[in-house]
């Protein structure tokens, strides 16, 4: 089981879908590895299953997750998802560098910040 603390400003099943989009993507949930059952984590998050519920159905639209009816939801395999999740990557990075810009950041602003970032990484 994972764990996560949930915090104020974003919606419950927003924070849980990037919490198990984050084990994931960094492998410390492997591919085929099966997800704890919804009552499960409603239980231990004390939230209600639908919101789980919720997050489930998102994560499997995404290609992270697959489910197989009465035996549960498991992790995709990496090939099914990680192009998926870098265009989508790339999409974000795009609107927040449109963003930039028309606030005034110069390029040469946002690659430096790219280039700071990467080394602390």
């Amino acid at each position: 089981m994972f764990t996560m603390r949930l915090e104020g400003g974003a919606p419950i099943y927003e924070q849980l879908e990037r919490r198990i989009t984050e084990l994931i993507l960094n492998g410390e949930m492997a591919e085929g590895e099966r997800l704890p059952a919804v009552r499960e984590i409603a239980k231990q998050l004390s939230i209600n299953p639908n919101t789980v519920q919720k997050t489930y159905a998102s994560l499997e639209a995404q290609g992270l997750i697959y489910s197989i009816p009465a035996k549960g939801s498991y992790v995709a395999e990496r090939g099914k998802y990680l192009n998926a999740v870098r265009a989508r990557s790339a999409e974000a990075f795009k609107q927040a560098v449109s963003q930039a810009l028309k606030q005034g950041l110069e390029k040469s602003d946002l690659i430096k910040i790219i280039e700071e970032y990467s080394e602390e990484e």
